[in-house]
């Protein structure tokens, strides 16, 4: 299992610890969840729809969704809210950005990371968290930068073209068997 699949399994074990799902929600039970957060992002449901979400694309083989620093680079920064409040916004971004990967995946019927799509869903999320909250997130202000100036969707290319890289330097460096 690669890094980043681990890194997805420790996030959605943290999410989810407390709700004991065992099964994999299915396609229909996720895009009801991903609809729940695209109308609200406060209060229960949005919460279990979360939980929902990074499940289902933690445990689920038609989905692939890439976490690292590099798809989520506001999961280190500090932004002065206190403990719980701001590890619950990154968490709903974290939600949102594999809410807005996986609802494009299942679309397009292709199990491909899609970077891009799950940052347009974080931005969206991170406008209303940030009208609700009274924060600001640089690398979040970073992106919708890059959104409006066209420039995003290049960024999501190679931040993919980087790890490619990085996962064939790996591969190069492990000794033959």
């Amino acid at each position: 299992m690669p890094f980043k699949r681990h890194l997805l399994t420790a996030v959605a074990f943290a999410l989810c610890a407390s709700l004991g799902r065992a099964a994999v929600p299915s396609k229909h039970e996720v895009l009801q969840a991903i609809a729940v957060m695209e109308k609200s992002i406060s209060g229960p449901q949005a919460v279990e729809a979360a939980k929902t979400i990074v499940v289902y694309a933690q445990s689920s083989d038609d989905v692939l969704v890439n976490i690292g620093p590099d798809e989520l680079p506001w999961l280190d920064e500090d932004w002065g809210l206190g403990g719980e409040r701001e590890q619950s916004c990154k968490s709903l971004l974290l939600a949102a950005f594999v809410a807005g990967n996986v609802k494009s995946q299942i679309k397009n019927e292709k199990a491909e990371d899609d970077t891009y799509s799950g940052w347009l869903f974080a931005i969206d999320t991170y406008t209303r968290l940030r009208a609700k909250e009274g924060f600001t997130s640089p690398s979040m202000d970073s992106l919708a930068k890059m959104r409006a100036d066209g420039t995003l969707l290049q960024h999501a290319r190679d931040v993919r073209s980087k790890e490619e890289q990085e996962e064939q330097a790996d591969e190069q460096k492990k000794p033959m068997a």
